[in-house]
């Protein structure tokens, strides 16, 4: 109800989504070492962190871009740990890819899996209140049809979109984007910020 008529707790700030999911990447890690899968973090798309060992493929060191963009921290964990942990629950093996890119204008985020995939005439209506896939797998691990509706309604509050990509048998990604901001404007939000903190 709350994300529904914009009661939803926000307080955004400026965050760099590169340096949130990397951190927020050792937790992920645990839930897939919990399915046995193999769990991967790509930046800007052309290096690729491998979270199992934290080693770079074929580099020693990696200038990663800053992606900024505007929104609440705890939110952006939220949403990007529900869908992790929905990649998770249903691919039974292989691996889950967590990936982070951008323009000027956009910040892309995508989680990736390698599982069952979904059903094209489910496509639309995964995003929609209270919708689950009928399937044995949602049917034997439960669940209420909300998670991707908030998710979608808390990129939305940022003013991003939310969609997924899937293919029976070869897996789902989910993506969202979230507009940039550059470095000059994270720059100036953060320092007004500083001058007139918030004290929840």
């Amino acid at each position: 109800a709350k994300a529904e008529d914009g009661r939803l707790t926000s307080h955004p700030a400026v965050v760099e989504l590169g340096e949130l999911l990397d951190k927020l990447s050792s937790d992920l890690k645990l839930a897939a070492d919990k399915k046995g899968l193999e769990m991967v973090f790509k930046s800007n798309s052309d290096q690729t962190i491998n979270a199992t060992t934290s080693t770079v493929a074929g580099s020693e060191r990696v200038v990663r871009p800053l992606y900024y963009v505007y929104a609440d921290p705890e939110r952006l964990r939220e949403v990007i740990t529900n869908v992790f942990d929905n990649a998770a629950k249903y691919t039974e093996s292989g691996k889950i890819t967590l990936s982070i890119t951008g323009n000027a204008q956009v910040v892309q985020c995508y989680v990736k899996d390698t599982g069952s995939g979904i059903p094209a005439d489910d496509l639309p209506h995964l995003f929609q209140k209270f919708y689950r896939v009928d399937n044995s797998a949602t049917r034997t691990i439960g669940g209420t049809g909300l998670g991707l509706f908030i998710c979608r309604k808390v990129i939305e509050l940022y003013d991003g979109q939310m969609w997924a990509e899937s293919e029976l048998g070869k897996g789902s990604t989910f993506y969202f984007n979230l507009p940039r901001i550059d470095n000059q404007k994270a720059a100036r939000l953060q320092t007004a910020a500083a001058a007139n903190p918030v004290y929840l």
